[in-house]
């Protein structure tokens, strides 16, 4: 195993890298290579460049993969601007077998977001790693998609709400072997990302775990998982925020160490006295224990308050219906969870409004339920519903945007100004010619032209409704594709706002300046006025641009020289913060 970790492509290359920056090279502010530097590594790794004149090794998401894979390994260190081998290098290549297999293992688990908190997208390299190891090293392309798809609450290219459906994505069932990493689905994906590390490997039809593979997950899941004689808060409280068969494969020990009653005794007294996600993940764990548990269920049964699962759960083994208060008191308590964990800019009436909307006209027989239930959540969630005025401010109703109507259909048009915020002397802005029922996604292609930026980063839209951009349920942003700008601007002075690049974060002002008289024809978007050319990506946001500004001007400053060769100039003159060219414009916008 020790020979098939040294030999994975990830920690190969990053290997690689790391000898070459041996015993120190410059690095930028931002704690990456210089540009030069970063096309010398770039070529000596075999990784293409976008041009020889780099503004940033951060534009080259390849060289940033290995170099993010040396530093997790300690291949590489960064400290007082410059980087240097580390010692993980040393161990890497002379240490014990214990030694490699545990720097593997650390840069694997950093590197695929196993360690610590993990982001959304990790989580698929999570499932599929469960679902190799529970089909005991190998499963087909479908069954690692299904798992993903269960991931994500449903295939990924289903996007009615209601449906519980499964459709077979397309190309769900074809082989992995042959398939380019970017044109990948979700599940090639991740084997693809897992194939960097050696984890696993394609195979006709699906994927198997190498024997490094192996090692790995049964270190995992098994080695790791929370002991069996561990308590159960103990338990809830470590699988917490799983995936359910993650919590299932890792809870395995713990709960085959009780008879599946004891387990739900223990499971269902952790959950009453947890809160938010470990109370859900107690249940889960719960229910998963099937009929033979039914007598801790019965105990629990004769409880008030959070006895209304047992109930609900009672119930649904013998085909009746559950008592209504039952049932409301368990959707109080599931959906003040789901309150309660919803993101810091996520606005507060988000769930509210949506569940207003899917309850339409049953919402009036719903609430009372809701409010006499006797959870103590319940004043307060009937509140956001529209309920009880006394039970506390009632957000105004968020209004859901209808269907766009089909781009170009109206004919109306916007004469709109976009204006960056906070930049001056000049400032920044494009006045632009619309159609008014032009789609978000549309005109954030149109904003990304005319400005001059170059499309590398997220983007939202920002208005009074809500935010709208990619849908992305962890950032609460609804789905750009499905709203028209008439939608949100009607009249002359109603503005909304844009960022791009929630790193920097450069804000836009964007206002309808006029309603253009009927009869005005706006087929292609134009631009016909503007000032100030558009800031580098990647400077720092204003703060940031300021600086630069300063810098080139300035052929003493420190960093003149390492800006001009950031930027691809020769001289501080060939950047002019005025230039702006019409005409440059509305050819970006037709292209």
């Amino acid at each position: 195993m020790v020979a098939q970790a040294r030999a994975c492509p990830a920690l190969a290359t990053a290997r690689t890298l790391a000898e070459w920056v041996g015993t120190g090279r410059e690095v930028t502010a931002r704690g990456v290579l210089r540009p030069a530097a970063a096309v010398e590594a770039c070529d000596l790794l075999g990784i293409e460049v976008p041009s020889r004149r780099l503004r940033s090794a951060l534009d080259v998401h390849e060289l940033m993969m290995v170099w993010s894979a040396a530093a997790a390994a300690g291949f590489i260190e960064v400290t007082g601007g410059r980087v240097a081998a580390g010692p993980g290098l040393g161990q890497w290549l002379e240490g014990t077998p214990e030694n490699v297999l545990a720097v593997w293992a650390s840069c694997a688990a950093q590197s695929l977001g196993l360690a610590g908190e993990a982001e959304p997208e990790d989580l698929e390299y999570l499932v599929v790693l469960a679902t190799l190891y529970e089909r005991g090293g190998a499963a087909s392309s479908a069954e690692l998609s299904a798992a993903i798809d269960e991931l994500a609450g449903g295939p990924p290219f289903c996007e009615c709400p209601d449906c519980t459906a499964r459709g077979e994505a397309p190309g769900a069932v074809a082989g992995l072997s042959d398939l380019d990493p970017d044109e990948a689905g979700a599940e090639e994906d991740a084997v693809w990302a897992l194939g960097e590390f050696g984890i696993a490997q394609a195979r006709d039809e699906g994927a198997e775990l190498t024997p490094l593979g192996h090692w790995f997950t049964d270190l995992l899941f098994r080695v790791n998982a929370p002991a069996a004689d561990a308590d159960a808060a103990e338990l809830v409280a470590a699988l917490s925020g799983l995936p359910d068969m993650v919590t299932e494969l890792m809870g395995r020990s713990w709960l085959s160490a009780r008879t599946p009653a004891a387990a739900v005794r223990e499971l269902l007294a952790a959950g009453a006295a947890a809160s938010g996600q470990e109370r859900l993940t107690a249940l889960a764990l719960a229910r998963g224990r099937g009929p033979e548990a039914a007598p801790a269920w019965r105990e629990w049964a004769a409880r008030d308050g959070f006895g209304a699962h047992a109930r609900v759960w009672l119930a649904e083994q013998d085909g009746t219906e559950p008592a209504e208060a039952d049932e409301a008191w368990v959707a109080v308590d599931t959906l003040t969870v789901l309150l309660d964990s919803l993101p810091a800019d996520v606005p507060a009436n988000l769930l509210p409004a949506i569940l207003r909307a899917g309850a339409g006209a049953e919402l009036a027989e719903v609430l009372p339920l809701l409010e006499g239930c006797g959870h103590p959540d319940a004043p307060r969630l009937a509140g956001l519903l529209g309920g009880d005025p006394g039970s506390g401010p009632v957000p105004a109703p968020i209004p859901l945007p209808v269907p766009a109507p089909r781009e170009g259909g109206s004919g109306a048009a916007y004469q709109i100004k976009v204006q960056l915020r906070g930049v001056t002397k000049p400032p920044v802005w494009r006045r632009l010619q619309v159609p008014a029922d032009i789609r978000l996604d549309r005109l954030h292609e149109v904003i990304q032209a005319a400005m001059g930026w170059e499309n590398y980063h997220m983007h939202v839209f920002s208005h009074g409704s809500g935010e709208y951009g990619l849908p992305d349920r962890e950032l609460g942003h609804r789905d750009e594709r499905k709203v028209a700008l008439s939608q949100l601007l009607t009249l002359a002075g109603d503005r909304i706002g844009y960022t791009y690049d929630f790193g920097d974060g450069w804000e836009h002002d964007i206002v309808l300046e006029e309603v253009l008289p009927p009869g005005t024809e706006v087929a292609d978007p134009c631009c016909t006025a503007g000032k100030g050319a558009c800031p580098p990506e990647d400077c720092g946001g204003v703060w940031g641009y300021e600086e630069l500004k300063a810098t080139l001007a300035d052929p003493d400053a420190e960093d003149h020289e390492d800006m001009l060769e950031w930027l691809g100039l020769d001289s501080g003159d060939d950047f002019d913060p005025k230039e702006f060219s019409l005409a440059e414009v509305n050819r970006r916008l037709r292209h």
